[in-house]
């Protein structure tokens, strides 16, 4: 990741290639995932006689668990296509566009307020355990510790202010 603090703690996965096996769990391991076209992945490790273990639990959360069955029984690859189709990947770009679309996601994340982005990662590592109650409950705590400083106002007078502008 770029040197800047907010982009601390994220990650973006990157893919252009091949992506199998613990390429494909780190992949799975980040926050969001952007491919190339031509990429493939997959799990082949049953080939090998052994069993996908680490981070491909965390592949249920992202594809289902119907197709981490299929890519963990079966050890056979999937194309990009595939991979977008079935939630593995959020950007599906052509090989010239990777770079153009991860500084989008960097621009947007550097556009929004530092500690309602660590607010945030800390709420959807919550989500992933709690019920929907849970969740609801955590969302409003998470709300209110925003609001403890002064970054909910400042973010929402220069909205306010670009908007203005606009219309001048």
């Amino acid at each position: 990741m770029r040197g800047d603090p907010q982009l601390a703690g994220s990650a973006i996965a990157r893919i252009n290639g091949y992506c199998f096996g613990a390429g494909m769990e780190i992949a799975a391991s980040c926050d969001v995932r952007i491919g190339v076209t031509t990429a493939r992945f997959g799990m082949p490790e049953v080939r090998f006689g052994i069993p996908s273990g680490m981070e491909a639990c965390l592949l249920p959360q992202l594809i289902g668990w119907g197709k981490t069955r299929e890519l963990v029984y079966t050890g056979d690859a999937i194309d990009a296509a595939e991979a977008y189709r079935c939630g593995f990947l959020e950007q599906l770009v052509e090989p010239q566009g990777l770079n153009a679309g991860v500084e989008r996601w960097i621009t947007s994340i550097l556009a929004a307020g530092p500690r309602a982005i660590r607010l945030q990662k800390e709420l959807v590592r919550d989500w992933e355990r709690m019920t929907i109650k849970q969740a609801v409950q955590a969302g409003i705590r998470a709300c209110v510790r925003a609001r403890q400083t002064d970054e909910p106002r400042r973010l929402m007078q220069a909205f306010i202010e670009r908007k203005n502008d606009r219309k001048k």
